[in-house]
């Protein structure tokens, strides 16, 4: 069948692979792009899992928090430039908008409001802005929402719960902050795709064990010891993509979990981590 190269493109940006070799997987898969990539990845001709997003425009996110960290307002405002996304007249505007959802309790953001505000800065800009999505967290007590901005370019945002073993005191709320920061810069740079393997679908294991069996170098092995093979990579695949089970980003001889385990101890605390979320200007993750 026909291939774009619309097509051909897509999935060489989504999987790294050379461009005949997309097309010639996509022609395999009949335009199915899915099944092209897991054609390439059985053929040693793309990296794992790649958690590509759909573009929806340039823009900042900011966060608004409560002092006690019980609750926590993280907002994506979207523009039309990288230009005017990276100023500090809009970035203002931004954090006024989450300050006022925080005070106000507002989930949707269609009910964020500040339409003056909002025109008074297309005027000045000259670029539609838009309120894109608004998170609004509150931590089951006794705990904390943490947050982590990117500041390099104000696109990337984290929020962390963390369940603490007690109401904790001023000393201890900085300490509990400082450890969920830390877990936020993790997801920031390594994207993990769940909190730990419980929470990985079954569906996505299964069509990973699936992929293993047909790799190149599982030809002509036996069953049982294609299985132990694919054991020992599904480890390696939740320890890539399970937050909990990677290596920590700042000492990549412990696992987050390590780390973890090692900061409550020093701040004299249980710290149960409870979700995440990580928030990307113009990616919406599948």
């Amino acid at each position: 069948m026909e291939i774009s190269a619309k097509a051909v493109m897509a999935l060489r940006e989504q999987t790294g692979a050379g461009m005949m070799d997309c097309k010639r997987a996509l022609q395999e898969a009949e335009g199915d792009i899915e099944k092209a990539k897991d054609l390439l990845r059985q053929r040693g001709m793309a990296k794992g899992l790649k958690r590509e997003g759909k573009a929806t425009g340039e823009g900042t996110v900011v966060v608004a928090a409560a002092a006690d960290g019980s609750q926590v307002v993280m907002l994506e405002l979207n523009c039309e430039t990288d230009f005017v996304g990276k100023s500090d007249d809009f970035r203002g505007l931004a954090q006024s908008l989450a300050d006022s959802a925080l005070e106000r309790d507002i989930s949707d953001p269609e009910q964020v409001g500040g339409e003056d505000l909002i025109n008074d800065a297309v005027t000045r800009l000259g670029e539609k802005i838009r309120v894109g999505r608004l998170l609004n967290w509150r931590a089951e007590a006794p705990g904390v929402i943490t947050s982590y901005v990117h500041t390099a370019t104000g696109r990337v945002g984290v929020l962390v719960e963390l369940g603490l073993g007690s109401a904790p005191d001023a000393a201890g709320l900085a300490a509990a902050q400082a450890i969920g920061r830390e877990l936020g810069m993790q997801v920031t740079a390594l994207r993990p795709l769940c909190l730990n393997r419980e929470q990985v679908p079954a569906e996505v294991v299964e069509r990973e064990r699936e992929v293993l069996r047909g790799a190149a170098d599982m030809a002509n092995k036996p069953p049982q010891i294609q299985d132990k093979i694919i054991d020992g990579r599904i480890n390696k695949f939740f320890a890539e993509n399970c937050l909990l089970e990677q290596a920590y980003a700042r000492d990549g001889s412990k696992t987050v979990t390590e780390y973890l385990n090692e900061a409550a101890k020093a701040a004299g605390l249980a710290v149960t981590p409870r979700r995440y979320v990580r928030l990307e200007v113009g990616r919406e993750d599948d």
